[in-house]
């Protein structure tokens, strides 16, 4: 065995008889059979060396230091996936977890945990394998079969997984999830920039001009639209911490006490064991990130939501809202028009409701005061997830646009940190909704929420409640409206005729770097 310090992606043949490879680190290297033409010692015992290195270190798995450097799992939904079934992987708990993109729900989905590859040998009908991993698929008829693959260090995982497929009769779409796959759990290199990673082909990749000829550029087109760096915002942020078994435990928990009070309570009656049974089975569905390409959410299951907020005393509610925040997220809870239009036509509403009753102090006990206003609006926030790769979302969204803001306005000067972040948040969503649908939304309509959202964030900024990362989060949807077409004349003349803008960035150094530079390319924009 020719040892490499990475996978070989390619071997040939030379004419004197020598064969060349070229591995994933962009190095070639000439093996022979002729003496005179053999490396030195010292070269020998160099590639060895890096190819035991290479060994040790896709077995002993990922480094703190090296996971420190991965971008954070709560920041991913900022981070938009090349290609359907990319793999990426990101820091959660000093962990490295593996997560794949899905092109049709624009979210990223978890696989699991990358570990290093001791614990993985094993075998496969008598056959020994470095590492032995196990892969659910899908059954035409329902239900999952679990198959076990099995791959050597250095090998490619490309051709790996096309013999799993092969072996297996698997639709041959799934071989640049199974490859991707491999190499996440293996610690293997990406293909080199230009590969296509479906294929292992290399192709062209675009040219890119030099800092000299950018400069050139830049200089010679007085007409080019400037390019900044934080606004607008391109994608939604999302609440979605919660999605584990103890946390989901808890709201589980809740629901059955608040069942068992709720008893003849305001008409509302006690979960039976078929709709408790509803409950743990959707609990479950959520809980399993890792399936949900594969799992579903039953009409049933939505219908309970909506039922037990329409009839459950409102302190009641939150733990209903906490699992409709989770529930919407999954790629199928609102994946097509109709199901979206369910969950905006029908949760959307009576989560508003339970605010508005919140805000007129009508709503008995602490815990709900907090809990309502803020996980309606986390809500609020994740419903926006569904509507990323739909043009006609606009129709189904804008009607409950203005409830929304007037929500958030109502607690946008809240004492609680979590309902200000909640706030910023969902401004921003809001923020961002209008500009991907600015062609599909009227005039009127996108002015008029507009209007909300500057008002609405002229209260926050305005407050000095707001900590960095919720400053930083306004500041961000204030740029974004400003550059959106039908909103730039109001928004300037508003700041020439009161200076009501400008004055928002009074002392903005002290809210931090983010903040800081978003604020500069707002001052920027309203001076263009």
């Amino acid at each position: 065995i020719l040892g490499h310090p990475g996978c070989v992606w390619t071997v040939l043949s030379l004419p004197n008889g020598d064969f060349a490879t070229g591995c994933h680190d962009g190095t070639v290297r000439i093996f022979t059979s002729c003496p005179s033409r053999k490396a030195s010692s010292e070269d020998i015992a160099a590639l060895e060396a890096a190819a035991t290195a290479s060994k040790a270190k896709s077995s002993s798995g990922p480094s703190s230091e090296e996971i420190a450097k991965l971008p954070r799992w709560d920041m991913r939904a900022v981070q938009t996936g090349r290609s359907d079934g990319q793999v990426q992987v990101f820091q959660r708990d000093g962990k490295a977890i593996a997560a794949q993109w899905s092109a049709t729900s624009s979210t990223w989905i978890e696989v699991g945990e990358v570990t290093g590859s001791n614990e993985n040998a094993g075998a496969i009908d008598g056959v020994s394998f470095d590492h032995v991993f196990p892969i659910e698929i899908d059954l035409r008829g329902g239900g999952v079969t679990t198959l076990k693959i099995g791959y050597n260090n250095g090998d490619n995982p490309f051709v790996t997984a096309q013999k799993f497929i092969d072996d297996h009769e698997l639709d041959q779409n799934y071989l640049a999830q199974i490859a991707d796959y491999i190499r996440q759990r293996t610690g293997a290199s990406a293909p080199t920039l230009g590969m296509d990673a479906s294929s292992g082909n290399t192709s062209a990749a675009p040219s890119m001009p030099s800092s000299s000829s950018t400069g050139n550029s830049a200089s010679t087109s007085s007409a080019a639209e400037p390019v900044y760096k934080h606004i607008p915002m391109k994608h939604y942020l999302v609440f979605d911490a919660g999605a584990e078994k103890t946390p989901m435990q808890k709201v589980m928990s809740k629901l059955v006490d608040f069942s068992k009070n709720a008893d003849g309570k305001s008409g509302a009656a006690e979960l039976s064991p078929d709709n408790l049974s509803t409950l743990e089975s959707l609990a479950s569905t959520i809980v399993a990130t890792n399936r949900y390409h594969s799992t579903t959410i039953s009409d049933q299951q939505l219908d309970l939501i909506v039922h037990l907020l329409k009839t459950w005393p409102t302190e009641y509610v939150f733990p209903l809202l906490d699992l409709a925040r989770l529930v919407v997220l999954h790629p199928n809870a609102s994946a097509g028009a109709n199901r979206r239009k369910y969950v905006w036509e029908k949760i959307v509403p009576l989560a508003l409701a339970k605010c508005s009753l919140v805000s007129n102090g009508t709503v008995e006990g602490k815990t709900s005061n907090i809990a309502i206003p803020m996980l309606s609006m986390r809500f609020f926030v994740n419903c926006f997830k569904s509507t990323s790769s739909d043009e006609s979302a606009g129709t189904v969204v804008a009607p409950f646009l203005d409830g929304i803001v007037d929500c958030a306005k109502a607690f946008s000067e809240s004492p609680n940190k979590n309902i200000r972040l909640s706030v910023a948040t969902l401004a921003l969503n809001v923020s961002c909704f209008l500009m991907k649908q600015e062609a599909s939304l009227t005039k009127v309509a996108i002015t008029g929420v507009g209007e909300k959202i500057i008002s609405l964030i002229q209260s926050m900024l305005s407050s000095g409640l707001y900590d960095n990362e919720a400053t930083s989060r306004a500041f961000v949807a204030l740029g974004t409206v400003l550059l959106i077409s039908s909103m730039r004349e109001k928004v300037m003349a508003l700041d020439s005729n009161t200076n009501s803008i400008t004055l928002l960035f009074k002392d903005v150094e002290k809210y931090g770097e983010k903040a800081t530079a978003v604020a500069k390319e707002i001052q920027l924009v309203l001076k263009s």
